[in-house]
């Protein structure tokens, strides 16, 4: 390691420099990072210190080993750095420490979230995510913390006194492109489907909302890998929130995609991967021996049910279970998705 240092005075506090430049590029290389690589930042003015994903260190190994480094190392040094466990235990400590791995200018739209993605598209091609592997069940349940980050950066940045996640989320918005019906690119959407984020149990005939309080959720879509679910009273939903446990973000929370539409790489990566490797903690918040938590069921219209039971259960039903005040649970959804693009309108005259 001396060896690929940068020249220091020969003097007391040069020897001292040199072996604290020497200490915390041994770090990165415990993260998995060759000596040839972190020479690169060796020779520059960079600050090794910033061990974190998404600082200016981490960048510029980042850019110049994507395409060179083997995507399953690449992406193991990512997991490794950011200490993900080989099972989350969604204490709030642990949230933090995590979320403490990422710089704290990583933003939601930054090209490494979709560089990830990516690399992760190509270490477990069709359903290999779901499979048995330790290093599948740790990516999986990174998604969870991913989205707990960006949903910190955006209180961090954007989040005045006073504010509501939902007042503050708009006002990052504000300068990004909506998907609107004349637009062929847009960053971000408003109105994809909430139905797997609004869960709720059936408990002696009566609908039971996580927290024990009434509540509708809905998902803004950043580029389509990143996930923010916002509840009617403008809060973040997380699996993993760093700031606040919410139950009902453990149960209906936000996660990171993998995929970059809404296709069958979709359900793969991100959906079909959550029955084998949801970490236990939140399964046990999602059915456990007093409740049960279940999705609406996607059926439209009456004639479309098997039984006047699985109508009852229906996201569109406006006198079902899981309505409330006469309008289904997609409509009280799609409500507060208008609402909050209202919110957006409004930030861009402040």
């Amino acid at each position: 390691m001396w060896r690929i240092l940068k020249s220091y005075p020969f003097s007391r506090s040069g020897l001292q420099q040199r072996y604290q430049q020497a200490k915390q590029l041994l770090l990165w290389e415990k993260a998995g990072w060759s000596r040839e690589e972190l020479k690169q930042i060796a020779q520059r003015d960079l600050r090794p210190l910033d061990f974190s994903i998404g600082s200016p260190v981490f960048n510029l190994l980042w850019q110049r080993a994507y395409k060179l480094k083997d995507p399953q190392q690449l992406l193991t040094i990512v997991l490794d750095m950011s200490a993900m466990p080989q099972e989350l235990s969604g204490h709030l400590e642990e949230n933090q420490k995590l979320v403490q791995g990422f710089s704290d200018d990583l933003a939601p739209d930054s090209a490494f979230w979709h560089e990830l993605a990516v690399l992760v598209q190509q270490v477990f091609p069709q359903d290999r995510m779901s499979q048995k592997d330790l290093l599948a069940k740790r990516v999986h349940q990174f998604r969870y913390i991913i989205s707990s980050q960006q949903a910190q950066y955006i209180r961090k940045h954007y989040r005045k006194e006073g504010m509501a996640d939902d007042q503050a989320l708009a006002l990052f918005l504000k300068t990004k492109k909506g998907k609107v019906c004349y637009r062929k690119t847009y960053d971000y959407s408003l109105f994809e489907s909430a139905r797997l984020h609004n869960k709720a149990a059936l408990i002696d005939g009566k609908m039971t909302y996580p927290d024990q309080d009434y509540c509708f959720n809905f998902k803004i879509l950043l580029h389509f890998h990143t996930e923010f679910i916002l509840d009617n009273k403008g809060r973040f939903l997380n699996e993993t929130d760093a700031e606040v446990f919410h139950l009902n973000g453990v149960i209906n929370g936000a996660s990171f995609n993998y995929a970059n539409q809404g296709d069958k790489r979709h359900w793969e990566l991100d959906v079909d991967p959550a029955a084998c490797h949801d970490p236990v903690f939140r399964n046990k918040a999602v059915s456990n021996d007093q409740q049960k938590f279940i999705s609406p069921k996607w059926i439209k219209r009456k004639n479309q049910a098997k039984s006047d039971k699985e109508w009852q259960e229906s996201y569109f039903n406006k006198k079902g279970l899981y309505a409330y005040q006469g309008k289904s649970s997609f409509k009280q959804v799609k409500s507060l998705a208008r609402r909050f693009k209202r919110e957006i309108r409004k930030s861009k005259s402040q």
